[in-house]
């Protein structure tokens, strides 16, 4: 994506979100990645649920709507703040558990209004993928915007 006119790109996704939805506004950032999937996963009794998700070959799978916290990247982001792999079967920091699923992954915690975690803003592929430093800064400052959407 080019990288001017930061603030108007910034207002568009808000404009979208609040005129258009969370599906809509999903569409928008995903079409800044390279990523097949972005999506909003919502953390309840130790699953992350899928609650809003594009699929940019609009093949959206059943599998994707819901993980056991324990088994997925979210988990790490919801531990961390943020969390991105390139290449998961690859990356040392990750058990072979994930070795042969998802390839890449770029999350973002939600958080509730009393700061605990509600759930997850993320972009995913099964293909190996990355996302570049100022996209990632982009997302801090929008992601929080989809935590009342996770209902």
């Amino acid at each position: 994506m080019l990288d001017f006119d930061m603030p108007s790109q910034a207002q568009a996704v808000r404009n979208v979100l609040a005129e258009r939805g969370p599906h809509a506004a999903l569409a928008l950032l995903n079409d800044r990645t390279n990523f097949r999937f972005t999506a909003l996963y919502k953390l309840e009794d130790g699953e992350m649920r899928a609650v809003h998700a594009f699929d940019r070959t609009s093949e959206y799978r059943t599998w994707l709507s819901a993980v056991p916290l324990e088994s997925s990247f979210c988990r790490f982001a919801i531990e961390h703040g943020e969390f991105m792999t390139e290449h998961a079967s690859a990356d040392e920091r990750l058990a072979r558990p994930y070795a042969g699923l998802v390839e890449s992954y770029y999350g973002h915690v939600l958080r509730n209004a009393d700061g605990s975690p509600a759930g997850t803003f993320i972009h995913f592929d099964l293909e190996p993928r990355s996302i570049e430093q100022q996209e990632q800064a982009f997302l801090r400052d929008l992601v929080p915007l989809f935590g009342d959407h996770l209902d």
